[in-house]
């Protein structure tokens, strides 16, 4: 069953949204955060998020359905346009998990990382037991070209990242 969504910019009435998913602590072990972000940084941050990513280095996008309902988010970050290149996240909220919104926010990034930004390839790191991210990738078209030994350290070990890459057969233009 094909699922419709689109993405769109961070708004001001996404607040509690996104405090919902950056303050979850079940997901920090995936990314650098340590500690609750307050309201006040949160706002701040969706203020700036209209900066464009050339500036910022970083674009972020709510994943909407057809109704509006914010299902997710997905972000291109670590923006190279000399090497025509961005790290992607996504990270869907656990009741619309396994509906394969991941995988169509993904494909609809891959077009504005193709048309808008002339990107080579999106590449992620996973850490090594995170399955259902392994799977979405996998189905999504990445491949697993290189293990991260030891690269996170939570729930008192150290833990292995996968990197996961796309190539988007875009030629790079010559400035």
């Amino acid at each position: 069953m094909h699922k419709t969504c689109s993405l769109r910019l961070l708004e001001s009435s996404d607040l509690e949204f996104l405090e919902r998913i950056e303050n979850d602590t079940r997901l920090w072990k995936y990314s650098n955060t340590t500690e609750p972000y307050s309201n006040q940084v949160l706002e701040t941050y969706i203020q700036n998020a209209k900066q464009d990513i050339v500036d910022a280095g970083q674009q972020r996008f709510v994943i909407v359905d057809s109704n509006s309902n914010k299902l997710g988010l997905i972000d291109l970050f670590d923006y190279e346009p000399k090497h025509a290149r961005a790290a992607v996240g996504v990270v869907i909220i656990e009741e619309h998990r396994g509906m394969g919104y991941a995988k169509e926010g993904l494909q609809l990034l891959e077009k504005i990382a193709i048309q808008k930004l002339n990107l080579h390839q999106l590449y992620a790191g996973v850490s090594i037991e995170n399955a259902p991210s392994r799977a979405l990738f996998k189905a999504a078209g990445y491949v697993e070209t290189a293990i991260k030994k030891d690269w996170s350290y939570y729930e008192n070990q150290f833990h292995d990242e996968i990197i996961v890459q796309k190539f988007l057969n875009v030629q790079k233009k010559n400035n």
